[in-house]
């Protein structure tokens, strides 16, 4: 049996782990000084560095990569 990812979940897989690399692990600090920052820290979803992150992920089509069609990836 062949347990090896088809070319395009291979494609997907190299792009998660060079996101997480050169952008999301570089800004977790980033991301809890502009929550310690807040005034309402349940608003955590709203931190400025969030909104870079989800939309370097969408263009990477990594955003919501389980739904189908336009919604997802």
């Amino acid at each position: 049996m062949d347990f090896a990812h088809d070319a395009r979940t291979e494609e997907l897989r190299e792009s998660l782990l060079d996101l997480m690399a050169t952008h999301i692990e570089p800004a977790q600090q980033t991301f809890h000084d502009e929550v310690d920052a807040m005034d309402n820290r349940w608003a955590w979803s709203q931190a400025p560095v969030l909104q870079k992150l989800r939309a370097e992920a969408k263009a990477r089509g990594l955003w919501n990569a389980f739904l189908p069609g336009d919604k997802g990836a």
